[in-house]
């Protein structure tokens, strides 16, 4: 092994090692603090979410990359948004909580992932996010139908990435219809606001074996547009198409990868 390579490969694992350590350390220890923050209420809890979220993408840093937000001036404050975003690693979560934390976003979840995962179970189950069955079309629409009311009355946001999966190369896949069709239409009123990750395909390009090191995660925040209606079929399925365009333009070209350079079997992550 040449002297670059091991040097390499040592970095390499000694960052996602570290950062790894990290995230879970900040999502244990949040996950205490979430259940006494919630003791004082919805916003107190709110705000140590965004605290863990901050403390998650402080631990990334130590990959050597950086995390920012552009746009974010899109958004007032005290107004309840569908935040709208395509989906390329766990981290677009982190990236929302903290930098749009002032809009107190939920989010439209399938419910798997409100067990086991220190911290961010904890808020899915207990802070007012949508948690939903993929296989039960009718459980689903009753969850987003439930969270869109309550974001309404209550003027917190929704965030929902209706890629429904995890992108692997980072280029944006068509959008389903049903879960934001559902928001919309029990959420009258309400902007929607698009939202473009960037570079969590590249960064997990390896999965965690190991994460590729200075690796920027970015996150662009569009102005708000007005759905529509969504019971006009065709103006809804154009509303979709604009929103393709809008956040899939915004994704750099030579940020999305090949598929043959991907590994043939990866763990998802959400």
């Amino acid at each position: 092994m040449a002297l670059s390579t091991l040097r390499d490969f040592v970095f390499d694992w000694t960052a996602t090692v570290a950062s790894t350590g990290g995230v879970l350390a900040s999502l244990v220890a949040f996950d205490v603090i979430q259940r006494v923050a919630i003791r004082r209420g919805n916003e107190a809890h709110q705000r140590a979410v965004s605290a863990m979220a901050a403390m998650t993408n402080r631990a990334y840093a130590l990959t050597g990359g950086r995390t920012r937000a552009t746009g974010t001036h899109h958004a007032q404050p005290g107004k309840p948004y569908i935040i709208v975003s395509n989906h390329q690693s766990m981290f677009d979560i982190s990236l929302i909580s903290e930098y749009l934390g002032f809009l107190q976003p939920r989010y439209v979840s399938k419910r798997e992932n409100a067990k086991l995962i220190p911290g961010v179970s904890y808020n899915l189950k207990h802070g007012g996010s949508a948690l939903i069955d993929r296989g039960d079309p009718d459980q689903a629409h009753a969850a987003i139908e439930d969270v869109a009311r309550r974001m309404v009355s209550d003027g917190w946001s929704v965030v929902i990435f209706p890629e429904g999966t995890r992108s692997r190369t980072g280029a944006l896949k068509p959008f389903r219809e049903g879960g934001l069709r559902t928001l919309i239409a029990n959420a009258p009123g309400v902007s929607v606001l698009p939202v473009t990750m960037t570079g969590g395909a590249r960064l997990f390009a390896r999965n965690i074996r190991p994460v590729v090191r200075n690796v920027d995660l970015a996150m662009q925040v569009h102005a708000p547009i007005e759905a529509a209606d969504p019971q006009d079929p065709e103006a809804f399925r154009a509303f979709l198409r604009k929103l393709e365009e809008i956040i899939g333009g915004a994704i750099p070209p030579e940020s999305i990868l090949p598929e043959k350079s991907l590994p043939a079997r990866r763990r998802k992550f959400a």
